[in-house]
């Protein structure tokens, strides 16, 4: 896994218009940066459990941002 910015996100879920991105902005940028540090910290892990733990902590923050992108892009 590797780390994210936030133009990466809004890359990938096709969001240009700055207004969108600014409020979209506001509720992702805690999420993003968790999620990459547990992205550095699983580069750092040996221990298999906390290994599995640290995945799906980060898989359950790339949820929260997808559903955030959702709502603004169902508006």
């Amino acid at each position: 896994m590797e780390q994210k910015s936030l133009e990466q996100y809004f890359q990938e879920h096709g969001i240009t218009d700055s207004d969108t991105k600014v409020k979209i902005l506001n509720e992702i940028t805690d999420l993003v940066y968790d999620r990459n540090m547990h992205v550095v910290r699983l580069e750092k892990i040996d221990d298999e459990y906390v290994k599995k733990q640290t995945i799906e902590g980060i898989k359950e923050l790339e949820d929260k941002i997808e559903r955030i992108f959702k709502k603004y892009k169902n508006g």
